[in-house]
């Protein structure tokens, strides 16, 4: 694979040689640097901002906004001098916003930071698709003088740049994701559950923020290997992970921490919602029909353990909390939530 990024990038360089004997006005080693500058980028916003420098060097072009599409997520970059409600409308209708698709803007600045004194005639934006196997993006820029005679050749050089680039951050981030997720659920996986709750409750602490966690246990698991066979131990799983996910906010984590043991870790929750999220679960749970290879139906039920981030707490007490509050679920009866709400305390609002 990195041979032969190599050795397109390298092709990409001779292209541009061709070119400089083509058209004289063009600062091939400038073009060539740039090529280079933006394949040794690993991020999406370290990639387009040296892709903005070069068109502004090269051609005098702003890149006004870039926009790709992978999986069901869409990230969008924006010219800092512009409001991002001036390019929405024009994305959208070259992406499809009725999927349900989660849109992030990689804005570095607050919004309140941005100048928004820039116009435009939308008519003069111009764009050039990239494709990838596992995205679509979209490039958006505005010509700031009269077209030069190598525009096309410059712009196809870029794309083609671009695609290399895209498609290497694409491989990076399959083989991260492949090291974070459980295989078998599709949860992330025990290790990064632990880089997921280090950073949120550093976060949370840092800006006094609110931060839940619940821990699950599926109730007589084992009973469900021994009766079933492993085969449909596994299929449940995947159907309670499958449940989880569809209650579960975009911003939330979910991670397989053990055997028949999840995780969910809620940002910006307070324990109120917590308990009120962990019940929805448990009735969702209970009332699940999981049909296994045999044809048979069997249901499950779970336990449920909720801690919230309170004073003095960090994440060691936090996992010990809902660690806790899981094994009392388990010694009180199972299918059941601790704290209920009518445990939880009240003398605080913040806490609950």
């Amino acid at each position: 694979m990195a041979q032969q990024i190599r050795n397109t990038i390298r092709n990409l360089a001779m292209a541009v040689n061709v070119l400089f004997g083509v058209a004289k006005r063009i600062d091939y080693k400038t073009l060539n640097r740039y090529i280079i500058e933006i394949n040794d980028k690993r991020d999406l916003t370290g990639i387009l901002i040296e892709t903005s420098r070069c068109l502004k060097e090269l051609l005098d072009y702003r890149l006004f906004s870039f926009a790709v599409q992978s999986d069901d997520k869409i990230d969008i970059w924006v010219d800092p001098s512009i409001s991002k409600a001036s390019i929405e409308k024009i994305i959208e209708k070259d992406f499809d916003y009725s999927k349900g698709l989660n849109i992030h803007y990689n804005i570095n600045e607050k919004e309140g930071d941005y100048n928004h004194t820039f116009s435009f005639n939308p008519n003069e934006l111009q764009s050039y698709i990239l494709t990838g196997e596992s995205y679509l993006g979209k490039m958006y820029i505005l010509p700031t003088r009269k077209m030069l005679p190598y525009h096309n050749e410059i712009m196809n050089i870029i794309t083609k740049t671009l695609n290399i680039a895209f498609n290497k951050l694409m491989d990076i981030k399959k083989l991260e994701n492949a090291a974070a997720i459980d295989p078998l659920t599709g949860a992330y996986n025990r290790g990064e559950f632990n880089r997921i709750i280090e950073h949120h409750t550093s976060n949370s602490i840092r800006h006094v923020k609110n931060l839940s966690l619940i821990m699950i246990d599926i109730d007589h698991f084992k009973k469900v290997n021994d009766t079933y066979g492993h085969q449909a131990g596994d299929i449940v799983l995947k159907e309670v992970v499958k449940t989880i996910r569809s209650e579960i906010r975009k911003g939330d984590y979910l991670a397989r921490y053990g055997g028949e043991e999840f995780a969910i870790v809620l940002p910006d929750t307070n324990m109120i919602r917590a308990i009120e999220l962990a019940e929805r679960l448990r009735q969702i749970i209970e009332n699940l029909e999981i049909r296994i290879l045999s044809n048979e139906i069997i249901r499950v039920t779970s336990s449920f353990g909720v801690a919230t981030l309170k004073a003095g707490f960090n994440k060691e007490t936090l996992l010990k909390e809902a660690d806790n509050m899981l094994y009392k679920s388990k010694t009180n009866g199972r299918n059941r939530v601790m704290p209920g709400i009518k445990l939880c305390p009240t003398v605080s609002a913040q806490e609950c």
